[in-house]
Order: structure tokens, then C-alpha cells, then sequence
């Protein structure tokens, strides 16, 4: 999500135009997705968008930096699935090597959930061992696919990876 500048210790905004800078021009690959971007969404830009940059780099590790954001929609089950993904990749290109970081939560009761299904996913384990308490409404991810699409063709000729 696109946070804006946090003042002189985090002076970027997160924007698609951060391409990186010197030699790691091309390298970063930032995706504001909008508010309200839920499992469908996040899924979609990890396999349009991170999976891909991820095949191409071919990294000595892989680091899940993650968070529970209350303006973002994941469900338990999209944690889950991120986690099987970040598990996908580890295994593929870096000899299982794979660093989890849990980096905020603004809902401390259900930021403990997420996390857990995070693990479940990273773990690869084949049925949840929780269920999720929170309720849903269904995802519209109409807007979130576009703005990942748009996404992908803006990058498209600029990132190395």
C-alpha cells in the first residue's frame, strides 16, 4: 500500500516509479495496491507480478517481510496462501532458505492469527490448524486487479529483474 514518506528515516513513498538507484536500478519493485485489497488481489499481484521478478532474480534467500495492515482485506486464508508462495519460491531458488519478518499488526488480537496462518502456509501444512473469527465481506477486486495490471505494464520494460 502506498504509505507516503515517513519523514528522514524512510524518505520513499513506495510509488512504481522507485525503481532503485546506481547499480540496483531495476531491482525494486514496489506494488501500491489500494485500500481495501483482499486475499483475490494480493494473490494476483504475487503471481503477476512478484512470482515472476522472483523467477528472474534467482535469490541465495527469500525474506517475507509481513505485515497485518487494517486498511488491507487478507483474510487468514490469504496469509496462508502468501506463506505457501514465500515456501514456493524458498524452495525453488534458494534451498529452502527463507527469512520470515513479522513487521506490524494494528489489530494486536487478530495480528496473532495472521501470523499463525503465515506459518501454517510457510510450513506448507495441508489443513488449517485455526479457523478464522473475523467475518468478511466478499471481495470486489475489480479495482485491485487494474491497478496491478497497470502495474505490470508500467514495469514491464524497466525493471531488471
Amino acid at each position: 500500500m502506498n504509505h507516503g514518506s515517513w519523514g528522514p528515516s524512510h524518505p520513499r513513498n513506495g510509488t512504481i516509479d522507485e525503481l532503485g538507484e546506481g547499480e540496483g536500478y531495476g531491482y525494486n519493485l514496489n506494488i501500491p495496491l489500494p485500500n481495501g485489497t483482499g486475499d483475490n488481489g494480493y494473490i494476483y499481484a504475487f503471481n503477476e507480478l512478484v512470482v515472476p521478478s522472483i523467477h528472474k532474480f534467482g535469490p541465495d534467500m527469500v525474506v517475507l517481510d509481513i505485515g497485518q495492515d487494517s486498511s488491507a482485506c487478507l483474510t487468514m486464508e490469504g496469509y496462508r496462501k502468501i506463506g505457501r508462495i514465500a515456501h514456493g519460491l524458498a524452495t525453488r531458488h534458494s534451498d529452502g532458505r527463507l527469512l520470515l519478518v513479522q513487521e506490524g499488526g494494528y489489530h494486536v488480537t487478530y495480528a496473532a492469527y495472521c501470523v499463525h496462518a503465515t506459518l501454517e502456509g510457510v510450513l506448507n501444512l495441508p489443513l488449517p490448524l485455526l479457523e478464522d473469527p473475523i467475518s468478511y465481506y466478499p471481495e470486489d477486486d475489480t479495482f485491485s486487479v487494474k491497478v496491478i495490471q497497470d502495474i505490470k505494464k508500467y514495469q514491464k520494460d524497466k525493471l531488471l529483474l
